[in-house]
């Protein structure tokens, strides 16, 4: 249950993925042995180079196993505010690890998109339920006596608000747009998890012992590959996300989620019978009460105690910047993970089928 740069984690990894490792390894070595040995006895030349083969690549396997723990210790070491002084770029509070600013860069897109998606939701609300403000004025009025409406249904049906239609759909628009930016930065915590959970160490014993036996050695390299690329590429652009949270996810700025229920506005009869009696519809409908309390954003047009419902450029904004922050920057670092698997499997003289490893991801 521990992440990368735990102690438990070490104990982990000593403890299982070590013997597993050296498992694989003297296996191999023991049969490349008796392979060479039964070569020369036979004066057998392909089985005598095939074993000489395959001790070169069970060699650079051994190297490549070295390097990803040598980068994962040096990731755990690396705190992200010194890398965040050598280009002048604001410290965090945290100042976690490599490792550590990954996985706080997802955690902060999901309390933005999470955000976004609320701010959205109640300026939806908001158009939604002024839209829906609604009179029926008998005709004949004297004062709140309507003489058309005692003996028949004489009368004009009154919806002064009901322009506000067209933002009730705009802001379904980019209601479904915060659900995706949020659902999507959950799937990507999912796949930052799935990898220091340590099962794509899993990879690595069964790497080293595949890519020397016959016919298996592309398996092999796209497991070495895989393990790479996700213990190093992807936390990687994620830590280099994490440096710019301050722009992307408005981070260390103040802002809190909820933390009392949205008071509700004054109910129909009370609007209409302002407007009836003379009142402004939209001015009554925009101030006061319509404001929505409880909310301390800076995007979407909450301001200090309130969420203006007229700011529908600051709600939209708000859901951009979350698709952006929760989707795009994300996508951008798995895409070059999954890239990377391709060219490190060159390394080892194989080609792989990237969209497969789509698939697999």
């Amino acid at each position: 249950m521990a992440f990368l740069c735990d102690p438990e984690f070490g104990t982990f990894f000593s403890e299982n993925i070590l013997p597993l490792l050296a498992y694989a390894g003297s296996s191999l070595a023991a049969l490349l042995g008796i392979a060479y040995m039964a070569g020369t006895a036979t004066s057998n030349a392909k089985l005598t180079l095939w074993s000489k083969t395959e001790a070169v690549q069970f060699i650079v396997s051994t190297v490549s196993v070295f390097l990803i723990i040598t980068t994962m210790n040096t990731f755990c070491s690396i705190k992200i505010n010194e890398i965040a002084a050598i280009f002048d770029m604001p410290a965090s509070a945290d100042n976690p690890d490599i490792y550590g600013a990954a996985r706080g860069y997802l955690n902060d897109a999901a309390i933005y998109s999470h955000n976004a998606l609320t701010v959205v939701r109640y300026h939806l609300e908001s158009y939604t339920t002024l839209s829906f403000f609604n009179a029926f004025i008998c005709d004949l009025s004297t004062g709140r006596i309507g003489w058309g409406c005692l003996f028949g249904y004489s009368g004009v049906s009154q919806q002064p608000l009901g322009g506000y239609a067209v933002q009730t759909a705009a802001m379904n628009i980019f209601f479904n747009g915060a659900i995706i930016a949020h659902f999507m930065s959950l799937n990507f915590i999912f796949i930052l998890l799935f990898v220091y959970k340590g099962f794509v160490f899993l990879f690595l014993p069964l790497g080293v012992f595949m890519r020397s036996m016959p016919y298996m050695r592309s398996f092999g390299s796209l497991l070495v590959a895989l393990a790479i690329s996700f213990l190093i590429v992807y936390p990687f652009l994620l830590a280099v996300f994490y440096l710019m949270r301050n722009v992307l996810v408005d981070a260390d700025n103040g802002y809190t989620p909820l933390s009392e229920p949205m008071s509700t506005y004054n109910t129909n009869e009370e609007r209409m019978e302002g407007y009836v009696n003379g009142g402004d519809m939209l001015a009554m409908s925009t101030g006061g009460e319509s404001f929505v309390k409880g909310c301390y954003f800076d995007r979407g047009g909450c301001y200090g105690s309130g969420v203006n419902i007229e700011n529908m450029s600051g709600a939209i904004g708000f859901a951009s910047n979350a698709f952006v922050a929760a989707i795009f920057f994300p996508s951008i670092a798995l895409l070059a993970t999954i890239a990377s698997v391709g060219y490190i499997a060159r390394l080892y003289g194989e080609e792989i089928d990237l969209s497969r490893i789509t698939q697999l991801v």
